[in-house]
């Protein structure tokens, strides 16, 4: 069974429902629609790839 990928808000918030989530925060998309739109507006990036580009600001 392939693991769950995480994603963090790199930007702003993201409101789903009523719920809040704030820059740095793990966020679950509801959806692929979702998850591919904030993927490709840079609001959300995958939880490994944000840490490699941490490191790499260093």
């Amino acid at each position: 069974m392939a693991a769950k990928v995480e994603y963090v808000v790199l930007d702003g918030c993201i409101q789903d429902g009523n719920k809040i989530v704030k820059k740095g925060e793990v966020y679950d998309p509801p959806n692929t629609e979702v998850r591919d739109l904030l993927l490709e507006d840079g609001k959300i990036t995958k939880r490994g790839k944000l840490d490699a580009e941490q490191a790499g600001d260093d």
